[in-house]
C-alpha cells in the first residue's frame, strides 16, 4: 500500500500546523477535551466493535468494503476542507483571529491531503463520489456546526475524526497477525500528535472564553461526531446505524 492508505488524521504534524502554537502532547485528565473524549467511549468501543474494524483486525474485510469506505472518505474530507475554511471566514468575522489562525493551519493541512488523495484515486473532484447516508449525515452534520454554531464547535467536532483513529490503531495493531493485508492500517493511523494539538486548542480557547463553553452543546457536538465516526465505519458492511444524539434545547447560535 502506497501513503495515500493514511489517514487525515494524521495531519497532526503537517507543515502548516507548525507555527501554530499548541501542544501536542497529552491533555490533563480534567480538562474539557479529555472528559469530553472519556464521555464517548461507549461509542468508541462501538467503532472497534464494527465489522470494518474488526475485519482489519483479523485481515477478513472484503476488499470492496474498504474501497467502498475509502472512495466516501474522499468526500467526508473535501467537505472537511471546506468547513475549515468557513470556520476561518466566521472566526475573522468575528473579530477572533487566533481561532482564524488555527482553522487556517488546519484547512490548509486538509488541502494538501485531499489534493493526493483525489489524485490517488484518479478522481477530478469530489463531485465523483456520491455519500451513502452514513457519510452524508456525518458530512451534512459538521456543515451544519461550520455554519451555524460559534466557530470553536467546529474544532470541537473534528476532535473525534482525529483522536478515535489513533486509539483504534492503538487496539487493533496488537491483533494484526502476519500476512494481513491490512497491517498498514494500524500502523499508519497510529499516533495522537494531530488530536492532542485539537484538545489543547479547544481547553485553551475555553479557558480564555469561557462565555463560549456550553457543556451540553460540546458533547452534543463531540458525541455526534463520534457517532458520526462508528456509522461511517458500520456503513461499509451494511451494519445498521446508530441513532445520533438530540440537539439540546439551549445550544447557542452565532
Amino acid at each position: 500500500m502506497s501513503s495515500s492508505t493514511r489517514s487525515p488524521r494524521r495531519l497532526g504534524d503537517a507543515p502548516s500546523l507548525q507555527s501554530v502554537d499548541v501542544p501536542t502532547t497529552p491533555p490533563p485528565e480534567d480538562s474539557i477535551s479529555w472528559k469530553l473524549w472519556l464521555g464517548a467511549q461507549d461509542l468508541a468501543r462501538d467503532a472497534l466493535q464494527s465489522d470494518f474494524v474488526q475485519g482489519i483486525a483479523n485481515g477478513s474485510l472484503d476488499p470492496n468494503a474498504y474501497g467502498h469506505y475509502s472512495i466516501q472518505d474522499v468526500a467526508y474530507c473535501v467537505h472537511g476542507e471546506s468547513d475549515y475554511a468557513k470556520t476561518v471566514e466566521r472566526a475573522n468575522a468575528a473579530g477572533e483571529p487566533v481561532l482564524a489562525a488555527f482553522a487556517q493551519a488546519r484547512h490548509d493541512s486538509y488541502r494538501s491531503y485531499t489534493s493526493s488523495l483525489l489524485e490517488s484515486w484518479h478522481l477530478n473532484n469530489d463531485q465523483a463520489v456520491t455519500p451513502g447516508p452514513a457519510a452524508r449525515a456525518y458530512i451534512d452534520f459538521e456543515q451544519m456546526v461550520a455554519s451555524t454554531l460559534p466557530p470553536i464547535y467546529l474544532i470541537v467536532a473534528m476532535i473525534p475524526c482525529d483522536q478515535l483513529w489513533p486509539w483504534l490503531a492503538e487496539q487493533v495493531g496488537p491483533k494484526v497477525k502476519p500476512g494481513n493485508v491490512y497491517a498498514f492500517w494500524p500502523k499508519e493511523n497510529g499516533g495522537w500528535h494531530g488530536a492532542y494539538r485539537l484538545d489543547n486548542f479547544v481547553d485553551r480557547w475555553f479557558a480564555d472564553h469561557p462565555d463560549q463553553h456550553d457543556e451540553a452543546t460540546a458533547t452534543w457536538v463531540f458525541r455526534s461526531c463520534v457517532t458520526g465516526e462508528v456509522n461511517f465505519f458500520r456503513s461499509a458492511c451494511g451494519q445498521s446505524l446508530l441513532p445520533m444524539p438530540q440537539r439540546p434545547p439551549s445550544t447557542p447560535e452565532a
